[in-house]
């Protein structure tokens, strides 16, 4: 069996990888009572074996088998091989931009009373590959992530899978999976408000991540406003920052005064 080192040959994939040699092989004195350790020899030929024939052939010259078989087996077996060369049929790469799926999401733990801050995600999120077109037309990249505690930031390092033979990337064979989490927590917040001669003190409560909550200036997390109504006022709180949400705001409605 005659093999290429590689489906992927210059610019061109090889259709057949292998080519079954039928070949004549001698041997004199003891080293003819072991003819049979030739027989179903896989001989992987280099590269540069392999010249371009034409558009849809590489071809391999019978003498660089010849050598090789010689150089396997230290010399001890003449060979002949019928046909002046071998013929691998073979057709032009494809190249595509391909996506990188993430497999095995519930292998993340988060601790107790975390949140995604950063949901995880690939870095890049797709890939470069070349292959043969069925292979690139069928295509299916995934990483495979690991069992993870996810406390806070982290940025894993993995391969790419579902790569093969006939598909390769053109760069880079592995992605980052980034992702941050951070412990949530709930908070009440009392902010007062002029209602025409009124001062009235509205309590909010709002969840969020701990150190937003902690640190950040409450004018900077929330808005508390009001609207005028025949006989009575509206109150409602919007959100500032997409990662504080607002649970509940009491009281909502205040009458006028007379």
């Amino acid at each position: 069996m005659v093999c290429s080192p590689s489906s992927i040959i210059e610019d061109k994939f090889l259709i057949d990888t292998a080519l079954t040699l039928n070949l004549e092989v001698s041997a004199s004195g003891i080293n003819a009572l072991r003819l049979s350790e030739v027989d179903g020899k896989e001989v992987v030929l280099e590269a540069s074996s392999f010249l371009a024939k034409d558009e849809y052939t590489y071809a391999v010259k019978s003498t660089e088998v010849s050598s090789v078989l010689k150089s396997i087996f230290s010399n001890n077996y003449d060979f002949s091989i019928a046909s002046s060369e071998l013929l691998f049929p073979c057709e032009s790469l494809q190249r595509s931009k391909i996506p990188v799926r993430i497999s095995g999401r519930n292998k993340i733990e988060l601790p107790e009373g975390y949140k995604w801050l950063e949901p995880i995600r690939l870095q890049p999120d797709s890939v470069e590959v070349v292959g043969s077109s069925d292979a690139v037309r069928q295509a299916d990249l995934y990483i495979e992530l690991p069992e993870f505690y996810w406390d806070g930031g982290h940025a894993l390092d993995l391969p790419i899978s579902g790569l093969s033979k006939d598909l390769s990337t053109v760069e880079i064979d592995r992605v980052e999976v980034i992702g941050l989490s951070e412990l949530w927590t709930e908070k009440k917040v009392s902010i007062p408000i002029i209602l025409g001669q009124q001062i009235v003190d509205v309590e909010v409560w709002i969840s969020g991540p701990v150190r937003s909550l902690l640190k950040a200036e409450i004018s900077e997390l929330i808005d508390v406003s009001y609207s005028s109504n025949e006989g009575y006022y509206s109150i409602s709180c919007k959100n500032l920052t997409r990662d504080v949400s607002v649970l509940s705001v009491q009281p909502n409605v205040i009458e006028k005064m007379n």
